[in-house]
């Protein structure tokens, strides 16, 4: 049984998207500091050199977000 998505808030979710949709070349935006911590806590996201990218593990709560709107 595969687990249950963590459940974020609007806010989180929406700081999720907005680092999914960054091209890799670019910088992700700037995202509140609790937002970036927690998504990191998470497995959402890794902070890489300074620059937030997105795992696997995050892709797949984003898709899962969508399937649940």
């Amino acid at each position: 049984m595969a687990p249950e998505p963590k459940l974020l808030n609007p806010d989180e979710f929406d700081s999720l998207l907005a680092v999914g949709k960054t091209p890799i070349n670019r910088c992700a935006p700037a995202i509140p500091a609790a937002h970036s911590a927690r998504l990191i806590a998470l497995g959402y996201m890794v902070d890489l050199e300074g620059r937030l990218r997105m795992t696997t593990p995050g892709r797949i709560r984003i898709y899962a977000g969508q399937l649940g709107n």
